[in-house]
This record gives structure tokens, sequence and C-alpha cells, in this order.
């Protein structure tokens, strides 16, 4: 490397390759952090889903009470009614009426003990799938913490790599940096700056021309590759 001025542009390529990395660290996690908040968010859904399951067996039952108790109280207007009557035909029709409620009753507590059941099984389900899931939210959260130590670290590790950057950009020669600059925003992405290996440059990996190859090994000024742009040094 005969020229250097490419030094100097060298080390300030890998300062801003350094926070350029550290930028776009820090950019891609508020997406992680949204998506662990998401996650977090689907597993409460999944235990508040299955504590309304239970709610609903719950309310069935006392459906069902209710409907025994008003069926009960049918069953005692229709005796009291049965003290009044005096006709055989009217006793008869509500003695079936009677006996229809207490059938009626009868299987609505048989459904009932039935539901009981499930609503037991229901619940000891709940608790353990509520176990399991309390156990992926913590790790989600414990998570979170590591992403927010994580980024505190970023933000420190960016001041240090700016003034790093600056400190490479003041002994660099304002030709080349200026130019280093106008490569930048033509290349868009890492490394601007390469070398020439076997006639090719090590950015795009085409061949340049022979000029191109005479300039960068003479020095004294910049070089650019024909095909890329990058500037280029041997």
């Amino acid at each position: 490397m005969s020229d250097p001025q490419i030094e100097k542009l060298l080390q300030v390529q890998i300062c801003d390759m350094k926070l350029q990395k550290i930028e776009q660290d820090l950019s891609r996690l508020p997406k992680e952090l949204d998506a662990y908040r998401a996650k977090i968010a689907a597993e409460q859904l999944a235990i508040e889903q299955a504590r309304q399951s239970v709610a609903a067996l719950e309310v069935q039952r006392s459906e069902m009470d209710s409907q025994v108790t008003s069926l009960e109280t049918e069953i005692q207007r229709f005796r009291n009614q049965q003290l009044e009557v005096k006709k055989n035909e009217e006793y008869r029709a509500l003695t079936a009426q009677i006996e229809l409620a207490e059938s009626s009753i009868s299987d609505l507590e048989e459904k009932e003990i039935e539901l009981m059941f499930t609503i037991d099984s229901a619940k000891e389900a709940f608790e353990e799938q509520k176990q399991l899931i309390e156990a992926r939210i913590r790790e989600q959260e414990k998570l979170i913490g590591l992403l927010a130590d994580k980024e505190q670290l970023l933000k420190d590790s960016s001041g240090t790599a700016q003034s790093d950057l600056s400190d490479a950009r003041d002994r660099a020669g304002p030709e080349y940096l200026e130019q280093y600059d106008r490569v930048a925003k033509l290349v868009k992405k890492p490394p601007y700056l390469v070398a020439i290996k076997s006639q090719k440059c090590s950015g795009c990996h085409l061949r340049v021309s022979n000029e191109v190859s005479h300039m960068a090994t003479v020095g004294g000024e910049p070089s650019y590759c024909d095909q890329c742009a990058r500037m280029v040094y041997m």
C-alpha cells in the first residue's frame, strides 16, 4: 500500500462499519421487543380464554340450579292448587304436571352431576395450563429484561464508536475523506474502500481496468473501481 492516506481512510472505514453495525443492532431491538410483548399478550389471552371456558361452565351450572328452583316452585304451586280443586280431572291434571316437573328436575340433576365432573376436570386442566403459560410468560419477561440490558450496552458502545469515528476522520486527509463520503452515498452498503486482488475489486469481485490498477499502485489520489465505483487500493 503506497498511499499513506489509504491507511488512515481504512481506519475511518473500520470505525464507520463498527458504528453502522451498532446502529443496525439498535434498530432491530424495537421489533424484538414487540415480538416478545406479542408472545406475552398471546399467552395472557390463552389464560383468559381458558378462564372464560370454565366460567361458562359455571354459568351453565347456575342456570340449571335456577331451572330446578323454578320447577320446585311450580311443583309447590301445583300441590297448593290440588288442595283447592274439587274435580278429579283437575286433580289428575295437576298430578301429571307435578310428575312432569319432577321428571324434569331428575334429568337436570343428572346433567348437573355430569357438569360438575366436567367443571372439576376443566378447572384442573386450567390450573395446569395456567402454570405452564405463566412460566413461558416469565421467560419472555426475562428476555425483555436482557433486551433492555443489551440496548443500554449498545448505546454505550455507540457513543464510543462515534467518538472513535470522529477521531479517525480528523486524522484522514480532507480530499480522501470527501471522496469516501461520496462513495458511501453511492454504494450504500459497506465496504466503500477495498483492495484490488488479482486485478479484481474486492467489493464487487469484477475485474478492474489496467488504468485503475496502475493508478491505485501509484497512489497520490483516490482511485475507483470501473464497475461498482468503490474506492480501491493496491
